[in-house]
């Protein structure tokens, strides 16, 4: 295993988030090789005696090292040192930085032939960034390449850019200040305009017959679709719902309209 490489002079030398930051980035290195495999129970009880010394060095009481042997106590041992660390520096605890991240590449070539659809999806005043961006992404994987922007930001967005992990490269976008005006158009074009919405008369995506052209319209998280926007739709559908909750996530619910509409069309 790796040792730590600071004296303790030279450590106390450095400010109270460095010898945080030095911490984590060690004991991520640690948490790696353990997950690897590549370490047995000496060097890793000599790794929990010298991380119990470098506590002390900053006056941190230590948890002690499990004396369960396996991996997986010495994973959640590590884990939690690093989000002790983290959190004394006022960052959330999170599990992926742990480990490397793991790239894979993108398909030259979609596995699946797309069904015969046309669709677009709208969307009207969303708050939430990553909401946005997670719906290029479900778009982009369901064969839906254009995105309506009604009052709400795009892939300028770095928030958006985050979330949607490359996808938004394949999505082309139409803002819009009049959702309603745009919807009317894409009416007169021949597409059918479905709002996702609970209200009386909306039809169970699964039994509703999903048309060839069709804009998929999604509302603000909190308040939903506009009304007047709402009233540009040709019919609504909703998602049943069998918990006490009776509202999904909108990009989980577009992720589910959506592809209720793709595996319709597949036939």
């Amino acid at each position: 295993m790796k040792g730590f490489g600071f004296t303790r002079k030279k450590f106390l030398t450095l400010t109270d988030k460095g010898r945080h930051k030095h911490l984590i980035d060690w004991l991520s290195g640690i948490y790696q090789t353990l997950a690897a495999g590549r370490t047995g129970t000496g060097a890793f009880l000599d790794f929990a005696r010298e991380y119990k010394t470098i506590c002390i060095w900053m006056g941190l009481a230590a948890a002690e090292a499990p004396v369960e042997s396996g991996v997986p106590h010495r994973l959640a041992y590590v884990s939690d040192a690093v989000h002790r660390h983290r959190t004394l520096l006022g960052l959330a605890p999170r599990d992926y930085d742990l480990l490397d991240r793991v790239v894979t590449g993108d398909r030259e070539q979609p596995l699946m032939q797309r069904p015969a659809m046309d669709y677009q999806v709208a969307l009207d005043g969303l708050r939430s960034l990553f909401n946005v961006g997670s719906i290029y992404r479900t778009c982009e994987a369901a064969g839906v390449d254009h995105i309506i922007l009604g009052n709400c930001l795009g892939k300028e967005s770095p928030q958006v850019r985050k979330t949607a992990m490359g996808a938004q490269d394949n999505i082309t976008e139409e803002h819009t200040k009049d959702l309603a005006g745009c919807l009317e158009t894409k009416k007169a074009r021949g597409y059918h305009i479905i709002a996702v919405e609970t209200i009386s008369g909306s039809s169970a995506c699964h039994d509703y017959p999903w048309p060839e052209k069709a804009v998929i319209v999604m509302g603000n998280e909190e308040y939903g679709i506009s009304p007047h926007v709402l009233a540009a739709a040709d019919h609504a559908v909703h998602i049943p719902m069998f918990g006490k909750k009776n509202s999904l996530n909108v990009a989980n619910a577009l992720a589910a309209v959506l592809y209720q509409a793709v595996f319709t069309r597949m036939g």
